[in-house]
């Protein structure tokens, strides 16, 4: 998600901006902030990036050191693209990560963890120190206790994880949902897990990308992380079909789309003047960090403060929650108008009984609503005469297509005031002297909404885009996103 919105905020293409990502995850969000500003923009960027996992901050750095250090944006592009999505990699691409890493380890054997991007930004970390051990096992000739992973054993690691025999119920739920050509194009990146356009040559992708192992060889992610996660596919087909690439092939259009991203991301990072500050912290500690100098040495001082705070998912109470969330990072916004907290609850329904549609009344009601518009409902419909929905298999078919997308036609509103009620959101605005905003200005209130939109707003879809974010993204589409500001 784009966490400035400059046109509907501050408006002002020459204005110094302060951004804070402190549980970043990847540089998602990072990416689209920064390609949604205007391309006039002259104004200087800081950027904090904060991830608690050392392991997904260290590849932070190495995506961003890549695209700003690699000197042809292209190149630079897709040996980001496939060191971020791919299993494997050229081995071209491994030896122009090892130069990033050499730069890193070489920068911070001189008490200077300060590195130049292009020509006008520059990058700065301050990292734990086990952040060297684990930049130096992904060096191309890394020397150590563990044998170096082959190709060949990453493969059998990488199948082996994502093949488990106990998940194949959850896998064909995931295969019964999508169009053929789909299924086709999910089961090729599942074999080989590179990005790229069907049938593409791949065998020039013949070593293991390490960062997504563990020192042992073990698989490091889910066995169903899926690169389209977190991305908008309906922008994705249409980068897609801007370079002959059809909506079946949907990896290909997924390359295309991440290409163009990081190539503008790339360019950007000369062309922009862009400050890089990070971070592998507990996003509280990051806080209190800077409040009482730790971060001085890469250049945030006491008195740094921020026009946004990106907070994602922390607010939930299984992570930070939202008290400590807003008592810690509240003081770090700035007086700026616009100056914003933006977050969002991912996992509130587990405690609001309300919070999805889980009575038979309205489970009934959002079950017939999905049917009325799901593709494979109605190719099932077609085949039947009325009234077949009888049997105990023909009904557990429709469950199966249509449970995942029963949030897009339930108006959880209502009972996310009342979550937000009952965790105690007045008196947390009263402690740290902040404000809910009562319209968005940044982010909409729910995915596939307007921003300008009502709290009561449903998810909005054409019939090709419906198929296309039920069925080839992991959302729950129960998100809330909220702001805050200073009251």
């Amino acid at each position: 998600m784009d966490v400035i919105n400059l046109k509907a905020n501050e408006d002002d293409a020459t204005k110094n901006l302060n951004v804070a990502f402190v549980a970043s995850g990847d540089i998602r969000h990072v990416v689209k902030t920064f390609n949604s500003l205007p391309s006039d923009f002259s104004g200087n960027l800081t950027v904090s990036l904060n991830d608690i996992t050392l392991p997904v901050a260290c590849r932070n750095l190495l995506l961003l050191l890549t695209l700003g250090m690699t000197p042809d944006e292209a190149l630079a592009a897709d040996v980001a693209l496939h060191f971020w999505y791919s299993v494997f990699l050229p081995e071209a691409y491994t030896l122009q990560i090892g130069l990033c890493i050499a730069a890193a380890l070489d920068a911070d054997r001189g008490n200077s963890t300060g590195i130049a991007l292009g020509g006008r930004s520059t990058l700065s970390w301050l990292y734990p120190l086990e952040a060297n051990s684990y930049l130096m096992r992904l060096l191309p000739d890394a020397e150590g206790d563990q044998t170096p992973l082959s190709a060949s054993d990453a493969q059998k690691e990488y199948c082996r994880f994502t093949g488990e025999p106990s998940r194949r119920d959850f896998r064909d739920r995931i295969y019964a949902r999508l169009k053929p050509s789909h299924r086709v194009a999910l089961q090729e990146y599942r074999r080989f897990g590179i990005v790229l356009p069907f049938g593409a040559p791949n065998f020039h992708f013949n070593t293991a990308n390490v960062s997504l192992f563990s020192p042992k060889g073990q698989w490091l992610q889910s066995d169903f992380a899926n690169p389209l996660d977190g991305w908008d596919v309906d922008d994705v087909i249409a980068a897609g079909k801007a370079h002959g690439a059809h909506p079946e092939d949907i990896y290909g259009c997924l390359y295309f789309y991440l290409s163009d991203q990081l190539r503008m991301f790339a360019h950007r990072l000369r062309t922009f003047s862009i400050s890089f500050k990070l971070y592998s912290t507990e996003a509280c500690a990051l806080a209190e960090g800077i409040k009482s100098r730790e971060s001085v040495k890469i250049g945030l001082t006491p008195t740094m403060r921020f026009d946004r705070i990106a907070v994602s998912n922390i607010l939930d109470s299984q992570y930070v929650g939202m008290e400590a969330t807003l008592f810690f990072w509240g003081p770090l916004l700035s007086k700026s108008r616009s100056a914003t907290i933006v977050g969002y609850f991912l996992n509130w329904f587990v405690s609001q009984e309300d919070g999805r549609p889980r009575t038979e009344e309205l489970f009934k009601y959002c079950s017939n609503r999905v049917m009325d518009r799901d593709w494979k409902i109605k190719k099932l419909r077609s085949k039947q005469p009325p009234g077949y929905l009888h049997t105990l298999l023909q009904q557990l078919q429709v469950l199966a297509f249509t449970v995942q997308a029963c949030d897009t036609v339930y108006d959880n509103s209502k009972p996310f005031s009342t979550y937000l009620k009952n965790n105690g959101l007045s008196r947390i605005l009263k402690q740290t002297k902040l404000r809910l905003k009562d319209d968005n200005t940044i982010v909409p209130r729910r995915l596939k909404v307007p921003l300008q939109s009502p709290p009561d707003a449903l998810p909005e879809f054409t019939d090709e885009s419906w198929y296309n974010c039920t069925n080839l993204n992991q959302y729950t589409w129960a998100e809330r996103f909220v702001e805050f500001c200073r009251d």
